[in-house]
């Protein structure tokens, strides 16, 4: 019965604790990478040019990175060129505003990559 009782415990502090961490996942835009942070650490980063589309809805088996429970209105979903999971699924707060902000960087940086590449042709 005690085993129990700590068993309960156990899954109770789990639960919490993983939805504390889910209300701290942030995004911020660098020039060229998207980076994703968990109580101010940068977890994890995506190239800017290797970004392909940005949606409301997935087709595939995404990569999730939310910070909120309820995703139906706050989901942007992410289409890459590379990598294990195509698919990068977020939720920022303001979808739209930060839609418009990544495909801005998206569009710069790609350009900054074709003057290159016609500057060493």
């Amino acid at each position: 019965m005690v085993y129990l009782l700590y068993s309960a415990g156990a899954i109770i502090c789990c639960g919490v604790i993983g939805i504390t961490l889910c209300a701290t996942v942030n995004y911020r835009l660098k020039s060229s990478h998207l980076v994703i942070y968990c109580l101010g650490i940068p977890v994890r980063q995506f190239a800017l040019k290797d970004m392909t589309s940005i949606s409301k809805r997935r087709r595939f088996r995404g990569e999730f990175w939310v910070n909120t429970l309820a995703l139906k209105h706050r989901k942007l979903v992410i289409r890459r060129e590379r990598g294990l999971f195509r698919e990068l699924i977020i939720t920022p707060r303001y979808r739209y505003a930060f839609r418009k902000q990544l495909e801005e960087a998206v569009e710069e940086v790609r350009s900054q990559s074709l003057i290159v590449e016609n500057e060493d042709s």
